[in-house]
């Protein structure tokens, strides 16, 4: 995926973690199949974007800074 400048980075990181927790919450209850497979599609790719700029959506949700080892 995409790596983009550091000084956007930080605020599209937030925007899309903001958009995966309402999609999250907004359920998939009385949405059709398509509509659900869209949604889940959108979700993961906002989640790659994330995850290819170096963070994470830990085990509670929380949005953190991947650190690595060397």
């Amino acid at each position: 995926m995409s790596t983009l400048a550091d000084k956007t980075d930080k605020e599209f990181i937030v925007a899309s973690y903001k958009a995966i927790q309402a999609l999250d919450k907004a359920g998939t209850g009385g949405i059709t199949f398509e509509d659900d497979v869209d949604i889940r599609t959108a979700r993961n790719r906002l989640l790659s974007v994330i995850q290819s700029n170096g963070y994470k959506i830990d085990d509670n949700g929380k949005l953190k800074k991947e650190i690595h080892h060397v």
